[in-house]
């Protein structure tokens, strides 16, 4: 896990270009065998949260959730006065300026059905073609970073299962998995089935850094009308840190 996490920073820090700092946090004790499912994403939010208010409390004008699932992103936005981001929410949305219709890949069982419920929440059910799925969990996509065999094997369902998302109309393809996003990218695969992949890391930095220069400008990072209406300050108070 420590090679992908490490990857993961190079591949941040190539996004970022020079002179653009942006730091990479992971969770201490992440759940990877229950990734995707909405149990485990509940009990990993605490600790998601805590370490967004310390990413903010150090300093940082804006931040990215980077799992494909979205998790925490819409109570990060009550929570927090800086522009927060989330992986499939900015990776789609940039996908649908490219193509008419967005094709989405998981890497577990679980995570169609999950796919569903968010672009349902985001209102683009018309453009994404039924998810699909890898059918594989989080630790096994993780080995193939080294394993050569374990990603040939990825490679061959990935072309099929793309092939069946090229034949429900879809244009492009948004990999909603953190992990097989970045394995692909690190094994320089930007096709398949004669699709684009989009890759989620480049996205998403470029997207988080004009999100931190737009606020800077002074343009509000959320509105407090409605659904992301501020909580109490009780409720942010107990996410600051005690040094505070």
């Amino acid at each position: 896990m420590e090679a992908y996490q490490d990857l993961l920073r190079a591949e941040v820090a190539a996004a970022a270009g020079p002179g653009a700092e942006v730091e990479v946090r992971c969770l201490d004790q992440a759940l990877l065998g229950g990734k995707g499912f909405s149990a485990s994403e509940a009990l990993e939010l605490p600790a998601l949260l805590g370490s967004l208010a310390g990413a903010i409390s150090a300093g940082a004008e804006a931040v990215a959730i980077a799992n494909g699932f979205d998790p925490g992103l819409w109570p990060a936005r009550e929570l927090f006065e800086v522009p927060v981001l989330g992986l499939f929410e900015t990776v789609a949305f940039h996908g649908l300026r490219m193509g008419a219709r967005l094709g989405v890949l998981c890497s577990g069982r679980s995570g169609p059905a999950r796919i569903q419920e968010m672009v349902a929440r985001y209102g683009i059910n018309s453009r994404v073609a039924l998810p699909r799925t890898l059918g594989i969990a989080v630790p096994e996509v993780v080995s193939a970073f080294e394993n050569d065999q374990t990603f040939m094997g990825i490679g061959e369902q990935l072309e099929i299962e793309i092939a069946r998302l090229a034949a429900d109309g879809a244009e492009l393809v948004l990999i909603a998995s953190g992990a097989l996003g970045s394995l692909l990218q690190f094994r320089g695969i930007d096709q398949a089935a004669g699709l684009p992949i989009l890759p989620n890391v480049p996205i998403l930095v470029q997207e988080l850094l004009a999100a931190a220069a737009i606020s800077r400008l002074g343009v509000p990072p959320i509105s407090r009308v409605g659904r992301f209406a501020a909580p109490p300050e009780a409720v942010r108070e107990s996410l600051r840190p005690p040094s505070e």
